[in-house]
């Protein structure tokens, strides 16, 4: 059983998306959508300024969430008006890490935009990277037999989103071969 709730900023295409999903055996252990203060097991940042953000920062805990945070700066507003505007990436981080405590083991990084563009030619599927690697890493409490259905179900880049799957997977467990794939173009400290 799962709940979703999304929050959506502005724009209803390419803005930014919080999203609190519950995943539970059964429907009555949801009692409720929203994440609770220090409550979530784990915070998938597919972009680190929403990962970084005061909302999805509240929900982690410093002693027990697991945070996986695509490491490839995606442009905001700043960059319209300011093209040499930085997302200071390693402020981000920072702030992602003090969240969980510090805990180094409790924070991981992939450049999935990186992977998608490379392997994928298209950074679409970067979302679907970075869900392979969680899945990977043990934090996503779904069968991969689950997900590969689902991504079926959906019927959208079918083929893309399961290579999509596997390469987080591949970068999760194995970024010295993602780099290898991919000529050296992918470095497997970010994979």
């Amino acid at each position: 059983q799962a709940s979703v709730l999304d929050f959506m900023g502005f724009a209803q295409k390419g803005g930014a998306v919080l999203s609190f999903v519950r995943i539970a055996r059964t429907a009555d252990l949801l009692n409720q959508v929203r994440i609770d203060t220090q409550q979530a097991d784990v915070m998938l940042a597919c972009d680190l300024v929403v990962g970084a953000s005061a909302d999805a920062l509240g929900t982690v805990s410093p002693t027990r969430t697991q945070v996986l945070a695509n490491a490839h700066e995606l442009p905001t507003a700043a960059f319209v008006r300011d093209p040499d505007a930085t997302l200071h990436t390693p402020a981000l981080l920072a702030k992602m890490r003090h969240a969980v405590g510090g805990a180094a083991e409790r924070l991981a990084t992939v450049d999935a935009q990186g992977v998608a563009q490379t392997l994928l030619g298209d950074t679409l599927p970067a979302n679907i990277v970075m869900l392979g690697a969680c899945w990977q890493r043990g934090l996503v409490p779904v069968s991969e037999a689950a997900l590969m259905r689902a991504i079926e179900l959906n019927g959208v880049a079918v083929a893309a989103n399961r290579a999509a799957f596997a390469l987080g997977r591949l970068a999760a467990a194995a970024p010295e071969a993602l780099a290898r794939m991919s000529g050296g173009a992918l470095s497997p400290a970010t994979s």
